[in-house]
């Protein structure tokens, strides 16, 4: 196998590399080999086999409305009796929609 030397590495591509060492707990250079495995079309799947548990690659795939959706219903587990549960001692929010159809189902 042949060594190549890299100058001149910038400090955000410096960082990453060791972000993603850190994260699948390789070397840097196991890192930036796979890197450019992947880059120049060679292939480099082998490396990359995730854990079937691993859930990290669903992160981020909410779009807005789902978001508020989950959020509202979220805020309805905020409230008990119209008294907030968790209290930081600053105002409450305002009630939603949700609240305010939970609390004429309970009159």
């Amino acid at each position: 196998m042949t060594d190549i030397l890299i100058r001149e590495v910038d400090d955000a591509i410096a960082e990453r590399l060791r972000q993603i060492a850190v994260e699948r707990n390789w070397p840097v250079n196991q890192v930036i080999l796979h890197a450019l495995r992947v880059a120049l079309g060679l292939g480099g799947e082998e490396l990359v086999r995730r854990d079937r548990q691993d859930i990290a690659h669903l992160r981020g795939t909410w779009n807005p409305g789902e978001t508020a959706a989950f959020r509202e219903a979220l805020s309805a587990f905020e409230h008990v009796d119209g008294r907030p549960l968790f209290s930081d001692g600053t105002k409450p929010a305002p009630e939603t929609e949700l609240q305010r159809a939970a609390s004429r189902r309970r009159k």
